[in-house]
């Protein structure tokens, strides 16, 4: 039976930038019904109390529905016809397991979404990582940290997929050869493979076919690529503190930002994260130009970027642009900040530099480029050598059309 309608499974709230990232005029144009099934209210309920995304969409419009519990879902599941294809926007999880033990049961079609992977910390412990983190150091209270919620999570990711009891994706579509690395996702024999690219890639596909863009800024400039670091919306998803405070954060680069500004002559311009609210906030970046929704422009016309580490730093080697990877010794006290920072700067054969210690710029180094290191970056997290050189989107349902 060929499919009629393309239902996607998110778990965060849906917005304007997601309409345009998840590619559904595109699908649309392809003649598929659309719909957009959210499920933050019950998955994420902090988020979706607390949380208010920067470009807001009308739910109805864009024919999305909002779920507040499971029971709901199921029921709408039951409900489908199999010319239904799902597109799961969301990691393959614990909290996510009964979705497909019910697509499953009701023998519904369903798809990953698996392209903007990034550099991750992988340990060499194996399984017994789990241990020795918990047992025995400091044991009293490290077994405080030892909820249910770890536990789940441990067993169900080390299970093997044929004791999952759910029939496995029909398609896996993925940017670099990472993307099937780092994550785990569910693959049976059957299972199709879909080489396409990160989401970022599109944006400079449509680029690439302007010839010329207009810039943004007038002269040369310095872009740095915001991550909204102390203030970003999944510090609430997931329950976790900042790596560091809005009052020390901010101060701290602005001091910098100066002290590079007097070094190149260039003034510093700010790419804000797609989710961050500056405007609902003081003067964080002291008067510098503030830009949300065009990094991409912004690293194509600027002349180096600065950045701790985000996908953002697709567009840098997109454009072949030299990047200083910058940290703070408050933030590096998070092992994961502290991880996160030396895997992005290793891939491209660079250090860092912390800017609230002693350090002196050797801009020879720091604005040299290794050919070699961003042609890998492009293969392990962007996009294979032999993919498609077409929208993602179109990649997605001309599969599709084939079942």
């Amino acid at each position: 039976m060929s499919i009629k309608k393309i239902i996607y499974f998110i778990e965060s709230t849906f917005c304007q930038r997601d309409y345009e990232r998840f590619g559904i005029d595109i699908i649309k144009d392809n003649r598929f019904c659309v719909e957009i099934w959210d499920f933050t209210p019950f998955i994420s309920p902090a988020a979706y109390e607390i949380v208010k995304v920067s470009d807001p969409i009308d739910y109805k419009k864009s024919n999305c529905r909002l779920f507040m519990n499971k029971a709901k879902v199921i029921q709408e599941i039951k409900n489908l016809k199999q010319d239904t294809m799902i597109i799961c926007i969301m990691f393959f999880d614990y909290k996510h397991y009964f979705l497909y033990r019910e697509l499953s049961k009701q023998n519904i079609p369903y798809a990953f979404i698996v392209t903007n992977a990034i550099p991750v910390y992988k340990n060499n412990n194996n399984g017994n990582y789990f241990f020795k983190k918990y047992w025995p150091t400091n044991f009293t209270k490290k077994i405080r940290k030892l909820n249910l919620e770890k536990i789940k999570k441990y067993i169900f990711y080390r299970l093997p997929d044929s004791l999952l009891r759910i029939q496995f994706p029909k398609f896996i579509f993925a940017g670099g050869y990472m993307s099937l690395i780092n994550y785990k996702f569910p693959i049976g024999k059957k299972t199709k493979i879909i080489w396409g690219h990160t989401m970022d890639y599109d944006l400079y596909l449509k680029d690439l076919k302007k010839l010329s863009g207009n810039k943004l800024i007038n002269g040369k400039y310095i872009v740095f690529c915001d991550e909204y670091l102390p203030l970003h919306p999944e510090y609430i998803r997931n329950n976790i503190k900042p790596y560091i405070t809005p009052e020390i954060y901010y101060p701290t680069m602005c001091k910098f930002f100066n002290k590079i500004e007097k070094e190149t002559g260039l003034k510093v311009v700010i790419a804000a994260h797609p989710r961050s609210k500056y405007e609902e906030h003081p003067d964080y970046f002291d008067g510098r130009k503030v830009i949300r929704g065009n990094t991409m422009e912004l690293v194509r016309d600027s002349e180096f970027v600065l950045m701790h580490g985000s996908t953002s730093l697709n567009f840098a080697v997109l454009y072949h642009k030299p990047v200083l990877f910058l940290t703070i010794v408050k933030m590096e006290q998070s092992k994961h900040f502290s991880d996160s920072i030396r895997m992005f700067s290793s891939e491209l054969n660079k250090g860092f530099i912390s800017i609230d210690s002693d350090y002196k710029i050797d801009w020879d180094k720091e604005l040299w480029i290794d050919e070699e290191a961003y042609a890998n970056y492009k293969e392990k997290y962007i996009k294979r050598r032999n993919s498609k050189e077409e929208f993602f989107w179109q990649i997605v349902a001309d599969e599709i059309k084939k079942l």
